[in-house]
């Protein structure tokens, strides 16, 4: 634990377009989270968790990414176009195998929750902390 670890580019390039089609073109606020700065903090997430738990993190992006050719498509998933790539992240979701659909929802649930605790995203959501800081206040004060 707490090694550094740097993610591929090929699991960057995943990353990125999970992002991109999910999140980045569909968002209707400005300023938008930097993409990179959104994948640079999945890397030092990752990075601080054990070796076990990296892998599988690891695993799944890469199965993110083969698992379209398992479903006729002609390509990996970040070789299709924007549109073929939001069609297959939606059929994923609603699969009736647990398999694809655990692969889609755990690499969207751990980038959606580093897009979104982003500044630019907090600020856009309205999100503004004060709850957080309540609570430590009463933990440190009880």
């Amino acid at each position: 634990m707490g090694e550094e670890i740097k993610l591929g580019q090929a699991t960057r390039e995943t990353l990125r377009n999970v992002v991109l089609v999910t999140i980045q073109r569909e968002a209707e606020f400005e300023p938008k989270p930097d993409l990179e700065r959104v994948l640079d903090k999945f890397e030092d997430m990752i990075g601080r968790t054990t070796i076990v738990i990296r892998t599988g993190v690891l695993m799944l992006v890469k199965s993110l990414e083969m698992s379209t050719l398992a479903q006729g498509y002609r390509h990996t998933f970040s070789k299709l176009s924007p549109e073929e790539q939001k069609e297959y992240l939606n059929k994923m979701e609603g699969s009736s195998t647990y398999a694809f659909r655990g692969i889609v929802m755990g690499v969207k649930t751990l980038i959606l929750l580093i897009y979104f605790s982003e500044p630019e995203a907090e600020a856009a959501v309205g999100y503004d902390g004060k709850c957080l800081s309540h609570a430590r206040s009463e933990s440190s004060s009880g």
